[in-house]
């Protein structure tokens, strides 16, 4: 009798706890982002499927030891020797002015509509440095917009008369061909594709000048980030179409971009490999880049010069490509002394990789394909 009343006694104490455990409260941290999960109670074994998203790492933008052309840190080395000025020098993109030499070595290259539906580059050096750049061209309309954010001098070969005041008008120091050592002719090509440049002797002849540089700045051009969840996959090839005489396709290879050019100035109107070469001619290989972005602009007819000329100033369409992704927008800007504002096509953010850049300046007349 005794024992039959400790196992009652038992029982109800087993009882009683198990009511206590279902009426426990469950706290949630709101400050963690949950998973996604799905719970399935028609079956007798419970079914738990949790989807979860790769962690996107807090990224902020440090302007004394990160490079404002790729967003990445940069070693001791080299950003202790800071400040510098941006320097952007307009290399040539003729069909005899290829292949070029240096645009591999500089902190992001820009590409420009000119006259004819050709191209020129805009080859920005700020941390790095080349001995052998060129062939170095004659500005542009479009040049000061993009280089004035930087705060950067502009080196040419010359200018339409009267471009060159009116980009030092807009803020934008320009510095025209100098004597050897820091610029010079080689013979190798015909003029005008034939002038070079050493980037840090033309930095001291800048210096000497007392033209104007940020410090210890600057910012980037656009915003960079490493929340890519808006992206879309599918961008393995690249093609963008400036006018019916040249289009730059891009393809993926491994993680970064290799370049090819359609050129139908020349003979060949196939795409080819578009390479650069060393000083010594021993060394040649395609040009290649991790990220691309694309500004698109309305197309106009410089005043003073009647040059084509593309506007970066307003709104107008964005994308952005990097390792075989892409995201589509716009960007919008109120002048040409801010950076660009890039949004996708919900209103949110686009933050483009840290990563090397190679930037088109498109004209809205022109075509961006993508292809996978």
């Amino acid at each position: 009798m005794k024992k039959s009343y400790i196992v009652l006694i038992l029982l109800i104490l087993m009882s009683c706890s198990s009511d206590n455990d279902s009426q426990e409260n469950v706290v949630v941290d709101e400050s963690v982002t949950p998973t996604s999960t799905t719970t399935s109670s028609e079956s007798s074994e419970d079914t738990t499927t949790t989807s979860t998203t790769d962690p996107v790492f807090a990224y902020n933008f440090d302007v004394e030891k990160m490079s404002p052309f790729t967003g990445k840190e940069l070693p001791p080395e080299i950003w202790l020797l800071r400040p510098k000025r941006v320097i952007a020098f307009k290399i040539d993109n003729n069909i005899n002015a290829r292949p070029q030499s240096g645009l591999q070595e500089a902190d992001a290259v820009h590409e420009i509509l000119v006259e004819g539906g050709m191209t020129r580059f805009l080859a920005f050096f700020m941390d790095k440095t080349s001995n052998y750049l060129g062939p170095i061209r004659s500005a542009r309309p479009t040049d000061p917009t993009v280089v004035r954010p930087y705060g950067g001098t502009l080196v040419v070969s010359g200018a339409t008369d009267g471009l060159i005041p009116a980009i030092r008008d807009l803020g934008v120091p320009v510095l025209e061909e100098q004597k050897a050592p820091a610029m010079f002719r080689i013979a190798s090509r015909k003029a005008p594709h034939n002038l070079y440049a050493d980037t840090e002797l033309v930095r001291e002849n800048i210096n000497n000048r007392g033209f104007f540089f940020l410090q210890p700045g600057p910012s980037p051009l656009y915003p960079f980030g490493l929340d890519q969840s808006n992206w879309n996959t599918g961008a393995n090839k690249i093609s963008v179409k400036y006018s019916e005489f040249t289009t730059v396709i891009w393809k993926l290879d491994g993680e970064k971009y290799s370049r090819f050019i359609i050129d139908n100035y020349s003979e060949n109107k196939d795409a080819t490999a578009h390479n650069f070469i060393t000083q010594d001619g021993t060394y040649t290989d395609i040009l290649k880049t991790e990220t691309i972005v694309v500004i698109q602009g309305p197309l106009y007819k410089d005043n003073a010069t009647t040059l084509p000329s593309v506007l970066t100033v307003g709104v107008g369409n964005a994308y952005v490509f990097n390792n075989g992704n892409f995201v589509e927008g716009t960007w919008r800007r109120g002048d040409i002394s801010e950076t660009f504002v890039l949004q996708d096509k919900n209103q949110n953010p686009i933050l483009v990789p840290p990563s090397s850049q190679w930037v088109h300046i498109l004209p809205n007349e022109g075509e961006v394909s993508i292809d996978n």
